[in-house]
């Protein structure tokens, strides 16, 4: 297996794995994957709902928003010392 790092900088890593299986290349990106701390709605309480989607799709949706904060902004959950 060869790594070649092509850029580095504080927030990114670009590199080129070589030599190595699909598999093995796959794992390497689901466990950086994995890694990246990100925001998501996860509950989801609807009142009343008159349109024609289910309350189950509507939250299913709302979950699926990609949601962006400053990355000095962001706490882990960890890291709060908030009651909740």
């Amino acid at each position: 297996m060869k790594i070649e790092v092509v850029e580095k900088n504080p927030t990114t890593v670009k590199f080129i794995l070589r030599d190595v299986s699909t598999a093995l290349a796959n794992a390497v990106r689901r466990a950086m994957i994995s890694e990246v701390p990100v925001l998501a709605i996860d509950d989801v309480f609807i009142f009343e709902n008159t349109s024609v989607l289910r309350d189950e799709i509507l939250a299913h949706r709302l979950g699926l928003i990609p949601l962006k904060t400053p990355p000095g902004k962001y706490r882990l959950r960890e890291e709060c010392d908030c009651s909740s």
